[in-house]
């Protein structure tokens, strides 16, 4: 009774889809939106959370890297125009970049490219972040829950955002507001591996005491 409980719960929130003697995964139905429907999401918030993570945490010279997330990409457009580089496993932040940043030199890391979030991932993503320094990283996270801290869907993007933070001398994670008190299917990374979270809402106090514990530095875009 317990199992069938459950189901119905999940069915609810459209996690699954209920049929005679089980259940399966809904019909027509992704567990992680594609890069452009999240892109519409919030836009201005992401933008305003872009504008002011380029201006605290990047400096002429500096080694950029920039996994997918749409938040992340948002910084695009408020880059320097020159006297930068960028590493990322984003193919639509590389375009994006070859469009109105044309004069920056992006490594584009290679792999297995993910027809969700046109992210490459898999075992050759991994190895050529192994060969990638850089000056600080940027990264997203679809939530952030009290007890676990920042969250994502997808396990194979998470092995790639880690890797591109233990490359970086410092890590900074966008996200609006809305993903605060959200949970997902496993946890990104412990909040000390982050040395700041730029966010557009005052986060609530169980966080902003989690963020305090663990030396998160954050910052509110206004």
């Amino acid at each position: 009774m317990t199992v069938w409980r459950d189901f119905g719960n999940l069915a609810e929130q459209g996690l699954l889809e209920r049929v005679h003697g089980g259940a399966r995964p809904p019909a027509r139905k992704s567990f992680e939106a594609g890069f452009e429907a999240k892109e519409v999401e919030n836009a201005p918030s992401k933008n305003r959370i872009a504008a002011v993570a380029v201006e605290r945490f990047v400096s002429a010279g500096d080694c950029v890297a920039m996994e997918g997330g749409t938040t992340v990409a948002a910084l695009v457009e408020h880059l320097p125009e020159s006297n930068l580089s960028v590493v990322t496993n984003s193919l639509p932040v590389a375009l994006r970049i070859r469009a109105s940043r044309p004069a920056l030199p992006v490594r584009l890391l290679g792999g297995w490219l993910s027809g969700v979030s046109g992210n490459t991932v898999g075992a050759e993503a991994l190895r050529e972040v192994s060969t990638t320094a850089s000056t600080v990283c940027f990264l997203g996270a679809s939530a952030w829950d009290a007890g676990c801290g920042p969250m994502d869907p997808t396990p194979m993007e998470i092995e790639i955002k880690r890797a591109l933070a233990a490359a970086a001398s410092r890590v900074v994670l966008l996200m609006d507001g809305s993903k605060f008190g959200q949970r997902s299917a496993s946890i990104l990374m412990h909040p000390r591996r982050i040395h700041a979270l730029v966010t557009d809402r005052e986060p609530p106090w169980k966080i902003q005491r989690q963020l305090r514990e663990a030396g998160v530095e954050w910052i509110l875009a206004e």
